[in-house]
């Protein structure tokens, strides 16, 4: 499957010891840090879809916590290379991710169908209740050429 223009994916750093794990998601020290204006915690329920949203200023970043989670992208920004392009990307506690999506990108999500998966989502920009930078369309909208597996 193709990968979306400046969309980023970062392995993450888990340390495992015998009382648990610790998991590095992101530091300020580091290459792909783009500052941030916001972190907060969502949950989604076991194979239940949050689709579609899209933003115009904001880099989104999410990282998985705990579950497993299929996160899927939709590229419609007019001069991209990968203009059209669906991308898919599967994250799990054993294979953490943080992934970067850029401006302008659908994207959307599923949680495994096992457990509620607790998402990290850290946001360059801060909601503002007044001007919300998002659009939405429905997880089924015929103009976004992805089915979810309901």
């Amino acid at each position: 499957m193709e990968r979306i223009h400046r969309v980023l994916t970062v392995p993450l750093k888990k340390v495992v010891n015998e009382r648990g794990h610790l998991l590095e998601v992101q530091r300020n020290d580091e290459e792909h840090f783009p500052g941030f204006g916001q972190v907060y915690v969502t949950s989604t329920n076991p194979g239940v879809v949050k689709a579609w949203y899209r933003h115009h200023e904001q880099l989104d970043q999410i990282a998985l916590a705990s579950g497993e989670l299929l996160l899927v992208l939709y590229d419609t920004r007019e001069k991209s290379s990968t203009h059209t392009v669906v991308q898919e990307i599967r994250i799990t506690e054993d294979e953490p991710l943080l992934v970067q999506i850029p401006p302008g990108v659908w994207h959307g999500f599923q949680a495994g169908r096992d457990e509620p998966a607790l998402l990290l989502h850290l946001n360059t920009v801060p909601y503002d209740f007044d001007r919300p930078d998002e659009e939405h369309l429905a997880f089924d909208d015929p103009g976004i050429p992805y089915r979810w597996s309901t």
